[in-house]
């Protein structure tokens, strides 16, 4: 081990990222295979020398019967054998998978690391630093970096796997797999087969057993250089993210909005992580963000007029004219009370100054008082001459976003619109010298 430790500069990047301290707790997430049985190793020769304390993680996703109680049975006589406390946990992934729609492997995946972060939980409460050690190595960060460049991806995905993300370390990412292999196998320490990994249905299966032995062919050292890559495109993020984040402060308007002027005159790449970084905000998993969603809202920057763009999870994001803000379809209806009162009107009375009540002169009022969201044909009048303006016409005019015109409440007469609740009353039925009766309404918002 002390070799392998040496060959591989395992400590040297476990203290480059700063991965763990002297008296850390470290949650091994064990499923038996060999990633895994060889980073036990790697803890249980370091655990004096850092100082820490092990403990170990097995999932039985449920999903490989016989094999998978198989796998179970190895990781308990691993920890009994080297005194590492293992907590074993039998979630039933394929019921979980049919109910949430995801796929078996993104499912289990959750409950992994769901697993995981409550166990770091319960250590951090007692006032130690926890982490989560992950065996992902060097051919695991190939295939995501491969599989993302398939699928598309923006600069985020080519940077592949993060040694360290919050609580989690990776202290195996720059070892291949065939060394984690020949370690194990040098030193006779058994390990679990999962039998769907040979299979090719899958397509990082296929890049792993496809693509990547092709690019070893074309040269040996291929995933060092992805590595390094890597490595060298995530400070690249980094310092965009910085930008991205100093941008975000810039643009920043009231109500957790963004002035539009700022993120269009950005430079592309600058607005486009901005943008990714505003929105994650709004969903449960920043990869709900998609370069298809912010590369459409660039794209509508410099247009005329209100755009809007759905997003996941019944959001829609607004390009007003001079705003950029996310709204929920199911927060924006909102409800209000409207209260009248009608008494005779005698000169000098003082006109109410809240922007939710107002007053109307009751003799021209033609027809029962409708309260009604718009309508074709519904106009109001804009000066004391008479002349009209359609209510289509006023909200563009007023900049009202699209989304809410159907929502504002307007009080009709007719197709006449007496008052637009929070904006404007028209000007025929206001108060003058001629009026005897008064009609007050007054809104009240739930």
């Amino acid at each position: 081990m002390k070799s392998f430790l040496e060959k591989k500069r395992i400590r040297e990047y476990i203290n480059k990222y700063n991965m763990i301290n002297k008296g850390d707790s470290v949650i091994l997430g064990l499923s038996g295979g060999p990633d895994s049985v060889c980073l036990f190793f790697v803890l249980l020769a370091l655990k004096d020398e850092y100082e820490i304390e092990i403990q170990a993680i097995h999932v039985n996703h449920m999903i490989r019967g016989e094999d998978a109680d198989e796998d179970e049975a190895y990781v308990r006589q691993l920890c009994k054998a080297n005194d590492v406390p293992l907590k074993v946990l039998t979630i039933d992934i394929p019921s979980l998978a049919k109910d949430s729609g995801r796929s078996l492997e993104e499912e289990a995946r959750f409950a992994r690391y769901d697993a995981f972060e409550e166990a770091a939980n319960e250590i951090e409460k007692a006032g130690k630093r926890a982490r989560i050690a992950i065996a992902h190595n060097a051919d695991d960060n190939a295939e995501t970096v491969l599989f993302h460049m398939a699928r598309g991806a923006g600069l985020d995905g080519m940077c592949g796997i993060a040694p360290v993300r919050d609580r989690i370390i990776r202290p195996l990412l720059e070892v291949p797999k065939s060394e984690i292999l020949g370690f194990l196998n040098a030193n006779e320490i058994p390990y679990c087969i999962d039998a769907t990994n040979s299979e090719v249905d899958y397509d990082r299966n296929r890049i792993r057993h496809n693509i990547i032995p092709e690019l070893l062919q074309v040269n040996e050292r291929a995933l060092e250089h992805i590595t390094d890559m890597t490595a060298r495109l995530s400070e690249i993020a980094d310092y965009i993210s910085l930008e991205a984040n100093g941008l975000l402060q810039i643009a920043k308007s009231s109500e957790n909005r963004l002035r539009k002027r700022a993120i269009a005159t950005a430079p592309h790449v600058i607005a486009s992580q901005a943008l990714k970084e505003y929105l994650s905000q709004f969903m449960p998993y920043q990869k709900d963000v998609s370069a298809i969603h912010v590369e459409s809202i660039l794209g509508l920057l410099n247009a005329e007029g209100e755009r809007q763009i759905q997003l996941p999870y019944k959001k829609t994001l607004i390009i007003s004219y001079e705003e950029i803000y996310v709204v929920d379809e199911e927060e924006q209806k909102k409800n209000g009370t409207f209260n009248t009162r009608e008494f005779a009107y005698e000169k000098g009375m003082k006109y109410p100054k809240e922007i939710y009540t107002k007053w109307f002169d009751c003799d021209r009022i033609r027809t029962n008082i409708v309260i009604r969201t718009r309508q074709e044909g519904d106009y109001l009048c804009i000066d004391s001459q008479g002349n009209r303006k359609s209510i289509q016409d006023y909200f563009v005019d007023e900049k009202i976003p699209r989304h809410l015109r159907d929502e504002v409440p307007l009080v009709c007469d007719g197709n006449h619109v007496m008052w637009v609740v929070g904006h404007r009353v028209s000007e025929y039925y206001k108060i003058t010298d001629n009026t005897t009766r008064v009609l007050e309404i007054s809104y009240t918002e739930e």
